[in-house]
């Protein structure tokens, strides 16, 4: 299997675009799948730098229904005619961000109990409702444990006996005429099985990572994990690298993936920097970061 990261919040080459946001290109069982599309069409123009052809794209997999990863899909759509793009089935509801993250975080603290589930302070993170409506014939919802294609796989009944993750705080959906935090019902797992083992696919893992896991081991009893890709979640939005949560809680984490035997972990985006520092401590070689441009064999 070949990953591209097409866009994500960092990058090494100063000729591609970084940005807010997560799209992949996975390569595996003669299969070329997107996982995910970014913030915007960005991702379309590192892949022609990369020399990769979307027109080659046989499907796509948006993990949830957030504008970071979902911006770039109708972009996708216009160039692209032919490829079939999965969801969850709640993935054309409303989603929102609490806005008084951009606050300084003496005046978040006083401020966010009091307006948690206000309108007024929330914006709208959702996909594109233009998209459901005009590209509805290519358009696919997915309802429960689906193999879109042999041995690739979207798994949206996520087992949550473990807490979400704690980056959440901040996200709403609407439930009835009321804001309320959002439960990720719109989150799907893409796991594509391979000959040596399974690689999990979390786009930002909002349901929580060991969650995730712990579904996937669930479906595929006998198969071990040979890899996990995307973000965790494990920092809030917007502030740039606040750990979501304390360090106890991210060494469990680490330790969980160990006892699972994740054979190699890549991670970004919504990670961060203090948490990936906390993971690497304890998962040593066996975890690394993924930027726009770079490329995984496994």
């Amino acid at each position: 299997m070949e990953i591209i990261t097409l866009i994500e919040d960092s990058k090494h080459d100063e000729k591609l675009i970084e940005e807010f946001g997560l799209s992949l290109l996975i390569k595996t069982n003669g299969k070329n799948i997107l996982f995910d599309t970014g913030s915007s069409e960005n991702f379309i123009k590192n892949a022609k730098m990369l020399g990769m052809e979307l027109q080659d794209i046989d499907f796509v997999v948006i993990s949830h229904a957030h504008y970071d990863h979902s911006g770039g899909l109708k972009a996708f759509l216009q160039i692209n005619d032919k490829s079939k793009v999965f969801l969850c089935e709640s993935a054309d509801g409303d989603y929102y961000s609490n806005t008084v993250t951009k606050l300084p975080y003496f005046l978040n603290i006083l401020i966010y109990p009091l307006v948690h589930n206000s309108a007024y302070f929330s914006k709208y993170i959702g996909v594109d409702k233009t998209i459901f409506k005009n590209y509805s014939d290519r358009i696919e919802f997915i309802k429960s444990f689906k193999e879109i294609d042999k041995n690739i796989f979207a798994i949206t009944d996520i087992i949550k006996t473990r807490p979400l993750a704690k980056g959440n705080k901040f996200l709403l959906s609407m439930q009835g005429d009321k804001l309320k935090h959002d439960e990720f019902k719109h989150e799907l797992i893409l796991t594509i099985k391979e000959d040596d083992g399974l690689v999990i696919f979390t786009g930002c893992g909002h349901s929580g990572l060991l969650n995730m896991v712990e579904t996937v081991k669930n479906c595929f009893k006998d198969d071990n994990i040979k890899g996990i890709v995307g973000g965790f979640h494990l920092k809030f939005q917007p502030r740039k690298d606040s750990l979501a949560g304390k360090r106890k809680d991210i060494e469990f984490i680490a330790k969980e993936l160990i006892r699972h035997n994740a054979a190699k972990v890549y991670t970004g985006h919504c990670t961060g920097n203090k948490a990936y520092t906390i993971l690497k401590s304890i998962i040593k070689d066996r975890l690394n970061r993924i930027y726009t441009g770079n490329k995984i064999q496994l």
